[in-house]
């Protein structure tokens, strides 16, 4: 691993373990954790692990471990060398939990809110990545947008109901403002990926993104990748709210882009109508697979 890679993390060292490459806070960084953190795999059968996502590519899990001398919850991440393609790829390809960690950091100098990488381990043979292991800490109270959405907002009823959820998506627009105002493009903004912590009577609700390794910044962010983050959301999200909401999220997400009317009107029915596009495509080849 680059030490580029950490270097918004100042407080991160390097530590080796076994055929393991550990980068870590610093705080974390005795040999007990190191030697708990590298062998992450026997965390995943551990007592208070919480499997939160189960597929080929990776495995997602809530734990409770003694790390730095006190129990904390943390996020685990796993991406798995699934094909051979990948494992060869490795050899000219940062690992995915090194891009996690720069993905964080873009938003780190964004101040744009993510959970607080805690380490990152790699294991490789022959120079390729065989899996890697991403470990943040755990969010509190966070909830996926739609989770959210379905469960706090939907059902709430009159004024307040009504307030309470276009606040909501005032917000959310906001956050997708900052992040392509700062040229920050996320390769898949959809609802599960953003965690929101409720209100209180202290703060409003704040967002925290997920699935980090394809956050990149450019120089200028194109409209294609704008209209493509937005398409994720609307066609995730979207599946839970009404057209009016939609198009209300729209605008707010464009009030302060555009002057002209056209051009919002434009940009809305490209995002409705590439939606409802690729829905249509996936339905066919979801119905495809069941034939064959």
């Amino acid at each position: 691993m680059s030490l580029t890679a950490v270097r918004p993390f100042p407080n991160f060292v390097c530590r080796n373990h076994g055929n393991s490459s550990v980068w870590v806070a610093q705080e974390f960084a005795g040999p007990a954790d190191v030697a708990l953190l590298a062998d992450a795999d026997r965390l995943f059968d551990g007592p208070g692990c919480e499997i939160i996502k189960d597929q080929r590519k990776i495995k997602v899990a809530r734990v409770q471990i003694k790390l730095g001398g006190e129990a904390r919850p943390l996020y685990l991440k796993r991406y798995n060398a699934f094909s051979w393609r990948v494992l060869f790829g490795s050899l000219f390809r940062d690992s995915g939990a090194v891009r996690a960690l720069r993905g964080a950091a873009v938003l780190l100098e964004a101040r744009i809110a993510t959970a607080k990488p805690v380490a990152v381990v790699e294991r490789r043979s022959w120079g390729m990545v065989t899996k890697s292991f991403f470990f943040t800490e755990a969010i509190e109270r966070g909830k996926t947008v739609d989770a959210y959405w379905r469960d706090d907002l939907s059902g709430l009823e009159g004024q307040n109901g009504f307030r309470r959820r276009r606040g909501f998506l005032r917000a959310l627009a906001s956050l997708f403002k900052s992040l392509h105002g700062q040229d920050i493009y996320h390769g898949d903004l959809k609802d599960a990926n953003i965690l929101v912590v409720p209100s209180t009577d202290a703060r409003a609700d704040c967002f925290f993104l997920l699935d980090l390794e394809g956050i990149r910044r450019y120089r200028r962010l194109s409209d294609r990748r704008r209209i493509k983050n937005l398409v994720q959301l609307n066609r995730t999200l979207g599946r839970h709210v009404r057209r009016t909401e939609k198009l209300y999220f729209l605008a707010r997400y464009m009030s302060s882009r555009f002057d002209d009317l056209r051009r919002k009107r434009l940009w809305s029915a490209t995002i409705l109508r590439r939606s409802s596009s690729l829905n249509r495509k996936k339905l066919a080849a979801k119905k495809a697979t069941v034939i064959l």
